[in-house]
């Protein structure tokens, strides 16, 4: 695909994924842009399936975020210590609202906590690292989207404070950093489960500003401290 026929998001995750690839800092092991199946490259049947299929109708911002691949998919480490790690991998939103991918289950959470996971459409993984952690898209009664993160290692499941647009956004921005996801969440940092997520946060929010200068991180900075 030319970059003229590129999608802008598209052409967004192509850029963040060749951020890493040309730094000294990041070594990836994964770079995979999936081709797509016939029926999730047109956008319009795309919005009108999901909509036939769902209920949903997809508002103008996350229209404007659907791209044509199957799934778009980086899995990097830093290079120098302290060592941290990130992988995203992004799905078409006609995939995800209309196909098969199963949500896990944990019959360890609340059950109202176990309904929302069971319902999510998946739109985020780490299939690399094989955490199981996931995030997904849970449709409201009234028809709307809240997007929510699955941490299987530790049981945990949060809504975040970001809409589709916004996940999308952040991932590309901290590179899909393990753990970032928590930034968005109702949590602490102070919580013992979570002093090796706030180490890698840290390191991550010490070091991109000057990794990758072309990003503003001031406000994940923001983020971080108000949940010491």
């Amino acid at each position: 695909m030319t970059s003229q026929s590129r999608t802008p998001v598209e052409a967004r995750c192509v850029e963040a994924i060749a951020e890493l690839d040309q730094s000294p800092y990041a070594s990836l092991s994964v770079h995979r842009f999936a081709p797509a199946d016939p029926s999730h490259r047109d956008r319009e049947f795309a919005f009108s399936d999901i909509h036939e299929k769902t209920g949903v109708n997809l508002d103008d911002a996350t229209r404007a975020y659907f791209f044509p691949n199957d799934e778009i998919h980086v899995a990097w480490r830093s290079t120098t210590e302290p060592l941290i790690v990130g992988e995203f991998c992004l799905m078409n939103i006609h995939r995800s609202l209309t196909g098969a991918i199963i949500p896990p289950e944990d019959w360890t959470l609340e059950s109202d906590e176990e309904d929302i996971l069971g319902d999510l459409y998946i739109i985020d993984s780490a299939p690399h690292a094989g955490t199981g952690n996931v995030a997904g898209l849970y449709v409201t009664p009234q028809g709307g989207l809240q997007v929510w993160y699955y941490d299987m290692g530790l049981h945990r499941l949060e809504q975040l404070d970001l809409d589709y647009r916004g996940y999308v956004d952040a991932a590309l921005v901290t590179k899909g950093t393990s753990g970032w996801q928590y930034l968005f969440a109702d949590t602490r940092f102070s919580s013992d489960e979570l002093h090796t997520t706030a180490l890698d946060l840290n390191v991550m929010l010490e070091t991109f500003p000057e990794v990758f200068p072309s990003h503003e991180y001031q406000p994940l900075r923001d983020r971080f401290e108000e949940r010491l």
